[in-house]
């Protein structure tokens, strides 16, 4: 049974399907727009906004939409322009965790942020979070999720709407083929490819979410993950079940199978300093986090997250 939209979404907010003009999340814009922001607060406010950044019009646009989207930055308070979030800053800033997103830490996060919350990106959560099966054809997801959506009593997006909606999903996960008129430099330089997390099944127009281990998915990014999760759910305690299964968990945003979800689950107490911890008493599975409201213990998680691969990372 689908789960009623008002359920997904926070108070008051709508499913969105454009803003990002049909272009793919790039890394470089990210860093390039927290820079001009930093001096420039009111720049996507302004006519000349693609000149500073120097791309085109629609470009600006999508740039704009990928940041909020993010949590790069945000609207001012007073709507005149935005504001660097503290995200922004650690991420971006020329001394920050990782201003070019080389890392893989950099870039599960920036998934996580994209499809784990219904409101900014829906067909991201949708397809995450809510298909079932693990493939889809573009003609069909489109369908299913304009069906799911009429069937909140909302107003589904227009068929060329939502396809080029799929379709800019698909170019930031998927690589286009080789030999495809699609493959280039810009078509690659999307920071989510290599997560692997889609992938075209060979000879067909279908594509297929993969699931399974993900060796490069820091433990830190896990637990922030089911931080989050809890938060949004009012927890101080989950169930692991909730942790696999549901809407905007860790194990369906990062598509992890059940024992390798348990792996990481097992070990939370190692990057909470004993915060969180896992229990499996008479079959129970759980894990409780007292402290879940310490607004510290975020920035510790993706402080270590970052500092355990900085070793590696020369820029």
């Amino acid at each position: 049974m689908s789960l009623p939209l008002a359920d997904l979404l926070p108070a008051g907010a709508t499913p969105t399907f454009s803003g990002h003009e049909t272009f793919a999340l790039r890394g470089n814009w990210l860093k390039k727009s927290h820079d001009i922001l930093r001096t420039t607060p009111d720049l996507f406010y302004r006519q000349d906004a693609f000149v500073l950044l120097g791309v085109g019009k629609n470009m600006a646009q999508s740039i704009r939409f990928w940041g909020r989207v993010c949590g790069i930055f945000a609207k001012s308070g007073d709507s005149r322009g935005h504001v660097i979030s503290s995200l922004g800053h650690h991420l971006f800033d020329d001394r920050g965790w990782d201003p070019f997103l080389v890392t893989p830490t950099a870039r599960w996060l920036l998934h996580w942020r994209i499809a784990a919350r219904p409101e900014t990106t829906f067909t991201w959560f949708y397809v995450f979070n809510m298909l079932r099966g693990g493939d889809f054809a573009i003609p069909d997801l489109a369908k299913e999720i304009t069906d799911f959506v009429d069937r909140q009593g909302m107003r589904p997006p227009s068929e060329t709407t939502l396809r080029r909606d799929i379709e800019c999903l698909v170019s930031c996960y998927c690589p286009p083929e080789a030999g495809s008129a699609a493959l280039s430099e810009d078509a690659l330089a999307c920071p989510l490819l290599s997560l692997g997390l889609i992938q075209m099944l060979p000879g067909q127009q279908r594509y297929r979410l993969s699931i399974g281990t993900r060796l490069d998915l820091p433990l830190e990014i896990v637990a922030f993950a089911i931080r989050e999760q809890m938060q949004r759910l009012n927890r101080k305690t989950i169930a692991f079940s909730d942790l696999a299964y549901a809407h905007g968990s860790p194990g369906r945003v990062f598509r992890l199978d059940e024992d390798t979800l348990l792996s990481y689950v097992t070990r939370i107490h190692e990057v909470t300093n004993n915060a969180a911890y896992y229990s499996d008493q008479a079959g129970i599975r759980h894990v409780a986090w007292p402290t879940i409201d310490d607004p510290e213990i975020a920035h510790h998680l993706l402080t270590q997250a970052f500092d355990s691969e900085a070793r590696y990372v020369s820029y």
